[in-house]
């Protein structure tokens, strides 16, 4: 079987995440995923003035895709071909799947979206909440999560009894700092009580994007590719703080998936998709003011038994639910229903 996938660029993290980690693990159902990354972005540049030449080349070379899909079984449109425009969508060859992890929907009415949805012979979803928009406009609908590397992502037994300070931490894109803004007061506040036996640590591209609060209080470490399994295992809680709206309940959850593979129990916000992942099994604490931020950093540092318990079963879920192997599953029964 051959599957075409177009992804926004190489390297993006949800094309990576959600179809570059699975081709090896589709060959071995003989399915073979030929990626294809754009060279014009499907995102504007800032500078107003030179948008109008960068929609023509996107534009061009989106109608290019009409001869360079042919002959695949299927092929995946991870979201639109260009951000909130419908384009050529409708033109492509053959069967297609629209993949979705975000709340694309949300800007110039959702027409690119809708136009998307409706060009394909179903829908695959990041969560419930996407789910439920897009089964308005497409009759085939699955839910299949960002799954996470549970295989290579190795559990430390002795990540609660090293010597040193006990490692509080996040890993993400500079995009979703300022999440942390409301919880900051709290957090120096824990740090300075705990200084001697807590350290923040933020995982992320560079240093000058923390905003500068936050960075009085943290350790920057540069992320690189596959920093994940040499760092989260260490780690005694993983945080993961969102704002309450309609573009963060389209969020799938990975950070909070990372820290659990990891065997790391989670102090979240518990919007979207994370309270549901809460609901599922008892793997941390969902924190909504910067007092309950305090209190569950906390009970984590001090209950080294809760801390344990929480962890194996943030793992045991992760493995269960949102492995690469299951979301592999889950994309083959897809694919035998629709095609």
């Amino acid at each position: 079987m051959n599957v075409n996938a177009v992804t926004a660029s190489k390297g993006t993290p949800s094309g990576w995440y959600r179809i570059g980690v699975l081709k090896e693990l589709f060959l071995d159902h003989d399915i073979v995923l030929h990626e294809i990354n754009p060279k014009i972005s499907r995102y504007p540049p800032p500078e107003t003035l030179k948008r109008p030449l960068w929609l023509l080349a996107a534009l061009f070379e989106r109608l290019t895709y009409i001869s360079r899909l042919r002959g695949a079984d299927v092929t995946i449109l991870q979201r639109e071909l260009i951000s909130t425009l419908p384009t050529v969508e409708r033109l492509l060859p053959g069967k297609k799947i629209l993949d979705v992890d975000d709340a694309i929907f949300l800007n110039k009415r959702g027409l690119a979206a809708k136009n998307a949805a409706k060009a394909c012979i179903g829908v695959v979803c990041g969560n419930q909440y996407l789910a439920d928009y897009f089964s308005n406009y497409n009759r085939n609908i699955r839910i299949i999560p960002t799954g996470v590397n549970v295989s290579d992502m190795k559990v430390d037994p002795e990540r609660l009894t090293r010597s040193g300070k006990n490692v509080i931490g996040w890993i993400g894109t500079p995009s979703n700092l300022p999440f942390f803004e409301p919880i900051v007061p709290r957090l120096k506040e824990f740090f300075k009580n705990y200084s001697s036996h807590a350290e923040l640590r933020i995982i992320t591209s560079h240093a000058d994007s923390i905003p500068t609060e936050l960075r009085k209080i943290c350790t920057f470490v540069k992320w690189y590719p596959g920093i994940e399994f040499d760092e989260l295992p260490q780690w005694t809680a993983g945080l993961m703080p969102l704002a309450d709206n309609e573009w963060v309940k389209g969020k799938c959850s990975f950070k909070m998936l990372q820290y659990m593979s990891a065997g790391v129990p989670v102090v979240v916000s518990p919007y979207g998709m994370n309270r549901e992942i809460l609901a599922k099994s008892e793997v941390g604490f969902g924190a909504q003011s910067g007092d309950e931020w305090y209190l569950a950093l906390e009970r984590l540092l001090v209950d080294l038994d809760l801390n344990h318990t929480l962890g194996r079963q943030a793992r045991s879920l992760a493995e269960k639910d949102f492995s690469l192997e299951s979301v592999v599953e889950k994309w083959l029964d897809t694919f035998s229903s629709w095609l």
